[in-house]
């Protein structure tokens, strides 16, 4: 009997190679060769899932959004206080690890891609943020309801300015001007500010 091919596992496979060959190489310099090479099977293979480069770097795209997704949401619910939640929401956008640094190093490559691409612009490169934004905004809401936060500015205005520390630390982290500690620290006193207020 012949072996049953999981299509959706073997399309994640090689979206995981690309984003291991983007880590190193960079995105520009990542094709199909480059991906089956990686990933220890024929380009045709890769192009039998990914016809395009412009389908392959999608898939890519689309794999780093799972995985970053995946493992933020598993951190942020594993709380229930809003303010600790909100921890945990800023401390997973900061690379600290193998894994969030490769996540993050692909992702802002896509963004900086999308810049002149403008095929790239229109797929969710930058989505994370937009859904970030929304549930902290929330979070920030509930702190405020239940005592646990002050401050007039408006949730939303919080909420922008915290996603714009996290981003920013995460440049740092990954470019060497600080440590992931350091950059959680920065986070953490930032959300203390907030519950001092």
């Amino acid at each position: 009997m012949p072996k049953r091919v999981d299509h959706d596992q073997r399309r994640t496979e090689l979206a995981a190679a690309l984003v291991r060959c983007a880590r190193v190489r960079g995105l520009h310099a990542v094709g199909f060769r480059e991906v089956a090479v990686e990933a220890g099977v024929s380009v045709n293979l890769v192009q039998y899932y990914f016809p395009t480069k412009e389908s392959l770097l999608h898939g890519g795209l689309l794999y780093v959004r799972a995985r970053g997704a995946a493992r933020l949401r598993a951190r942020i619910d594993a709380e229930s206080a809003p303010v600790a939640r909100m921890r945990a929401m800023l401390a997973e956008l900061v690379p600290y690890d193998e894994a969030s640094t490769e996540l993050y190093t692909v992702h802002a490559a896509y963004a900086a891609l999308a810049l002149t691409e403008p095929d790239l612009a229109a797929q969710p490169h930058a989505a994370g943020p937009d859904e970030l934004h929304p549930e902290l905004t929330g979070l920030i809401a509930e702190a405020r309801r239940d005592g646990l936060a002050g401050g007039d500015r408006a949730p939303e205005r919080e909420a922008t300015a915290l996603l714009a520390l996290a981003t920013g630390l995460s440049a740092y982290v990954v470019s060497g001007y600080l440590g992931p500690a350091a950059a959680t620290e920065v986070l953490g006193a930032a959300l203390d500010r907030l519950a001092a207020l």
